[in-house]
C-alpha cells in the first residue's frame, strides 16, 4: 500500500536561514532581476551519508553554514544571496537517528559516543560541540587546495590508511558479494550501510525520508539541486530508479528530467559490489538506471576519500542509453580540507569524506553557485 509520497513519513525543510554574510539585497542581483512570477521555485534537497550523526537540527545548522562558507570562499556573491534569501528552499533529509540506532546495537564502541537527546525525534545522537570546534578550524582555511592539503597533512593524523586498506578489500566492492561470510563482514565494518542493503524495512524506511521531500518538489514543479553524500548517493540512486521505472510513480515521469542538478559528494556509485546491491542490480541492462531523471550530474571526489575508492563515474554511467542520460555527467577531483582535535588522543586528525569539508570547497560551491543564478 502506497504510504503519501513514500513508504513512511518522516522529513525535513527549512526555508531561508540565520548565516547571511553578505550586505546586498538578492533582489538587485542581477542574476536575481528579470525573473517572473511563477517560475519554478528554486529547492536544494541535501541528504547525508552513513556513520553516527548528531541531531537533525544540528546537521540542518552545520550544513548551512557548510554552503554559506562554501559560497564566500568561492566568492559567489550573488550566489549566496539567493542562497539566503527565502527564494531559495532548502530541505534536509536526515536518517541519522536510524544510523544511530543500528550502530550502537552493534558496537559498545559507537553506542558510547552518543552522549546527547536529539530534542526532536527523542533519541541519542552525536554531540554537535565537537563539529562546531571541527568547522571553525576548517573555515579559517582561505582555500582548498593541494597545498593547504597538504599542509593540514602535516599538521594532523588522517584516515587516508582506510583508503590503503580499501586498496586490498575494497567494502564496497569485494566484500558485496553473495555469501554468509561477506554478509557478516558487511554488518561488522559497516552496520548502518550493511542494514540499507539487506534489510526490506531498513532501506524502505530510509528511501521513504528522501520520498517524501523530492516526490512532492518533482510534482510541484520545482527546479531541484539534489545534493547527496556517501551513502546518501546510494539512496538517492535507489528513489530516482524507482520514479522512473516502477508504475506507482507515472505521474512524476510527465516532467523530463526533474531533477536538474543532482551533485554527489564521495560517492560510493563507481563500485562494482554498491551497484550490484541497488535496487536495479538484479534487473537486466535495459531495466537499470534511472532514466530521464536529472537533466545534469556533478560528481565530485576528493583525494584520498576512503568511500569515493572509484573515482570517476562518468565512464561508468555513460552507459546509459543516450536518450534517458543526463545531460551531462562530470567528475572532479577537489581536495578535503576538514580536520578536527580528537580530544581522546590529543592529536588533530584528518577526514577528506566529510560532508562539511565538501560543502566548504569553492569547486562544490560554485557549481551550486552555477545552479542557482541560472534562470
Amino acid at each position: 500500500m502506497r504510504r503519501g509520497w513514500g513508504e513512511a513519513a518522516v522529513s525535513s525543510a527549512t526555508n531561508g536561514g540565520a548565516y547571511s554574510i553578505y550586505v546586498l539585497n538578492v533582489y538587485h542581483s542581477p542574476h536575481f532581476l528579470g525573473r517572473k512570477r511563477g517560475m519554478s521555485q528554486k529547492h536544494i534537497i541535501l541528504i547525508h551519508g552513513r556513520a553516527i550523526k548528531p541531531s537533525e537540527k544540528a546537521m540542518i545548522d552545520l550544513s548551512r553554514r557548510a554552503i554559506a562558507s562554501g559560497l564566500s570562499r568561492a566568492k559567489r556573491q550573488p550566489a549566496a544571496q539567493l542562497f539566503e534569501s527565502n527564494k531559495v528552499k532548502f530541505s534536509f533529509c536526515y536518517f541519522g537517528d536510524i544510523s544511530n540506532e543500528i550502530l550502537a546495537q552493534n558496537s559498545k564502541t559507537q553506542r558510547d559516543k552518543l552522549t546527547e537527546m536529539d530534542p526532536v525525534r527523542g533519541k541519542p545522537c552525536f554531540p554537535a560541540q565537537p563539529l562546531h570546534e571541527a568547522f571553525a578550524l576548517t573555515d579559517a582555511l582561505r582555500t582548498f587546495d593541494k597545498k593547504t592539503y597538504a599542509q593540514v597533512l602535516r599538521d594532523a593524523d588522517d584516515l587516508r590508511l582506510l583508503d590503503d586498506a580499501a586498496d586490498m578489500v575494497s567494502l564496497f566492492g569485494s566484500l558485496f558479494t553473495a555469501g554468509i561470510l561477506n554478509k557478516w563482514a558487511i554488518d561488522k565494518a559497516t552496520a548502518d550501510l550493511g542494514a540499507y542493503l539487506t534489510s526490506h524495512k531498513v532501506g524502505s524506511d530510509i528511501r521513504a525520508r528522501l520520498g517524501d521531500i523530492l516526490a512532492p518538489a518533482i510534482s510541484k514543479g520545482d527546479d531541484v539541486c539534489l545534493l547527496a553524500h556517501s551513502m546518501g548517493c546510494m539512496i538517492s540512486y535507489d528513489v530516482l530508479w524507482k520514479y522512473a521505472r516502477t508504475s506507482e510513480y507515472t505521474e512524476l515521469r510527465k516532467k523530463e528530467n526533474p531533477v536538474r542538478l543532482w551533485m554527489t559528494l564521495g560517492n560510493p556509485l563507481g563500485e562494482d559490489g554498491v551497484r550490484h546491491n541497488l535496487l536495479d542490480g538484479r534487473y537486466v541492462e535495459t531495466e537499470k538506471y534511472p532514466i530521464h531523471m536529472v537533466r545534469e550530474w556533478a560528481n565530485f571526489y576528493a583525494q584520498d576519500d576512503f568511500v569515493a575508492h572509484i573515482e570517476k563515474i562518468a565512464p561508468i554511467y555513460n552507459k546509459i542509453p543516450v536518450n534517458g542520460r543526463p545531460k551531462s555527467i562530470t567528475d572532479s577531483h577537489i581536495y578535503n580540507c576538514w580536520h578536527y582535535k580528537d580530544v581522546k588522543r590529543n592529536r588533530m586528525t584528518s577526514n577528506p569524506h566529510d560532508l562539511y569539508g565538501y560543502l566548504m570547497h569553492q569547486s562544490v560551491a560554485g557549481r551550486l553557485a552555477d545552479w542557482l543564478e541560472a534562470p
